[in-house]
């Protein structure tokens, strides 16, 4: 099992939660509502006409750009997935994902920032 991180985001648990917390936050500004709670590493999806497998810390399947979190928007709600600009910026690229998933895998534990 994995512990959950986000790829160039120190492994401090209080810096770690603060930042995935500003990125539910801007998910739920563009998107008008929350996130799951569940922390995603690993989606098996069809993008298109090609299965991929996108993964937290690895180059996305289709785009190159790093994988930095995968956010699960409910039942019959899209995936967002959330990837390093090209240019390596930390803002990064939101791509909202159809909402039908072969298989999800999720980190093996919440961080406690204590």
């Amino acid at each position: 099992m994995t512990a959950f991180f986000i790829p160039g985001v120190s492994d401090d648990p209080r810096l770690l939660e603060d930042a995935y917390a500003e990125m539910r936050r801007q998910i739920e500004r563009d998107l008008g509502r929350p996130p799951s709670p569940r922390r995603i590493l690993r989606l098996w999806s069809r993008q298109g006409r090609v299965d991929c497998v996108t993964e937290v810390g690895l180059a996305h399947p289709l785009r190159g750009s790093t994988v930095r979190a995968i956010f699960d928007m409910g039942p019959r709600q899209p995936f967002v997935v959330w990837r390093q600009d090209a240019d390596g910026t930390t803002d990064g690229v939101r791509e909202v994902l159809g909402c039908s998933a072969y298989a999800v895998s999720e980190f093996d534990r919440r961080v406690d920032p204590t």
